[in-house]
């Protein structure tokens, strides 16, 4: 019975400890990113059985701006009857836990050190960042899961030693689950490069071939159904543009810009974004490039992360590890800047462990080197719960996490909804309306066609724009995007004849106009769209 309870303490005490916390931070709002709604009405139309669409005025076009693991996941329950937005976060935090349950497992099994394993976890239980994503309906959570599901499959792959690989169902659990994880974000592809390297590096060619071979068939129909329906990449012209969301900076022209760009991305996803998720309670300043202190603390962190991710994989997952660790961070380096740690919140249980185990093999190589067998013997025991003391000051953030869950939307949100609401019940179905985040947009007014309007500083390329659109109104608001004053405004401004307003809430202004596409239409000597 006491050996019992010693075994299955650990978990009973991460169960209490992240369901606390998790209730704590839980937000039973939409999440105001717009992603979640994308998801969302993706998942519908799914089963409803349209396919993998979205829906425009002209009916159902096939969808590319995600990939459709996740939306076909949430589809699965919507089918179901289950289309409820409180059941899809709590469906992503049942999945948080059940990684972090995981890891915990193969951590302890890797390196038998209960001690550490147990630390890393219940300090990853109270990352704000980590509880916000898991209470909000994205596929941060799956894609973890799927990962979190590929290296548990090659550690029994490893241990139970098959005649043959195909012999062994952990080869195909290994492949499903990192093809699954790339199907829910393409940064999945740093655990399809970790499942290869595991099994070049222990040497196993025809393996080696194999899934290479079965990781291009998963990959295939989605490559092929792009390319039938006429659809190309958005990932390269991403990563080619200076900045998104200010098309007019151009596209990166040389090695030096593409250079300067994975800098800047590096120095604020890892140097700063690292720090954040592991001390959460820092104040990381991402106006500005890391000073001298900063890119050395940060460069430490890294450091010490990468010596974990080493360590902690012995043997059998040292250079899966480690790909996957330099992969993310490669993808991170390309991608665009602009987003804090937000692209490191589906690694942090992975960061979690690798910086707590470095730490504690460091420190027990100190002791050795320093303090011979006396201290070592110190070292071995239960030290490391002293580093629980770090929930201390991260509970800092959890309660900030905590108060802005359970405030109501920010009053600027709070009209753009109400507009929505009412366009829904007062205006006949099909409206077409140009606004900013139109997915938030159709979340509350789905009987509407919603889009962005041209991020474009010449007014009249704007207004154009709307009238190729065929948009029947414009909403005007004060959501705090630049697009809207850069773009939107002056275009309503030179034009106001064409904009009367329909509809007006205070605090702050949040316009309903009306679009004459018509008389835009003849002032601008263009063919209105019937």
């Amino acid at each position: 019975m006491e050996c019992m309870m010693k075994k299955y303490l650990p978990f009973l005490l991460m169960a209490v400890v992240f369901f606390a916390v998790y209730q704590y931070c839980f937000d039973s709002k939409l999440d105001l990113n717009g992603d979640n709604a994308s998801y969302i009405q993706l998942a519908r139309t799914l089963s409803d059985g349209h396919g993998y669409s979205n829906v425009s005025p002209s009916g159902f076009t096939p969808a590319s701006h995600f990939p459709p693991g996740y939306p076909v996941f949430l589809a699965f329950f919507v089918s179901l009857g289950l289309d409820n937005l409180i059941f899809f976060k709590v469906l992503n935090g049942i999945l948080l836990f059940a990684s972090l349950i995981a890891l915990f497992g193969l951590s302890r099994r890797l390196s038998g050190h209960t001690t550490v394993a147990l630390t890393a976890m219940l300090l990853a239980c109270f990352s704000p960042h980590l509880m916000h994503f898991a209470s909000m309906a994205m596929s941060e959570m799956l894609y973890l899961a799927c990962t979190v599901a590929a290296f548990v499959s090659l550690y029994f792959y490893a241990v139970r030693k098959p005649s043959a690989f195909y012999c062994s169902p952990w080869f195909y659990a290994a492949l499903l689950a990192a093809g699954a994880a790339y199907y829910v974000r393409t940064v999945g592809a740093s655990i399809l490069f970790a499942v290869v390297l595991f099994f070049l590096f222990r040497k196993e060619w025809k393996a080696s071939i194999a899934a290479v071979g079965g990781i291009v068939l998963m990959l295939l129909p989605w490559s092929l159904r792009n390319a039938a329906c006429g659809i190309e990449s958005r990932y390269f012209g991403t990563i080619m543009t200076v900045n998104p969301w200010r098309p007019e900076m151009g596209t990166v022209s040389s090695v030096g810009e593409m250079f300067s760009k994975m800098i800047t991305n590096f120095d604020e996803t890892v140097l700063k974004g690292f720090r954040e998720i592991l001390f959460p309670f820092l104040s990381i300043d991402y106006q500005h490039p890391s000073g001298f202190t900063g890119i050395v603390a940060g460069l430490l962190v890294l450091a010490v992360v990468v010596y974990g991710c080493w360590t902690l994989g012995g043997k059998n997952l040292r250079f899966p590890f480690l790909g996957f660790l330099l992969a993310n961070i490669g993808l991170f380096a390309l991608w665009h800047g602009g987003n804090g740690s937000r692209y490191v919140v589906p690694v942090a249980p992975f960061l979690f462990l690798f910086f707590y185990f470095g730490l504690y093999d460091l420190i027990v190589w100190v002791g050795r080197r320093f303090f011979k067998k006396s201290f070592d013997v110190v070292l071995s025991g239960r030290w490391v719960y002293l580093l629980l003391l770090l929930a201390i000051p991260m509970m800092t953030p959890v309660s900030a996490q905590s108060a802005s869950a359970r405030r109501p939307f920010p009053p600027a949100y709070r009209n753009y909804f109400e507009l929505a609401k009412a366009m829904e019940k007062q205006l006949p179905t099909g409206a077409v309306v140009a606004c900013r985040k139109p997915e938030l947009f159709s979340y509350f007014a789905p009987s509407h066609f919603p889009m962005r309007y041209l991020f474009s500083q010449n007014a009249d390329a704007v207004v154009a724009d709307l009238v190729k659109n065929k948009v029947d109104y414009v909403i005007l608001e004060q959501l705090g995007y630049s697009s809207t004053p850069l773009y939107l405004y002056p275009a309503i401004q030179k034009n106001p004849e064409l904009f009367p307003v329909v509809s007006r809430l205070p605090a702050p202004d949040t316009y309903l106009l009306k679009f004459d596409r018509k008389a835009a239409a003849a002032k601008f000597s263009l063919q209105e769209v019937k």
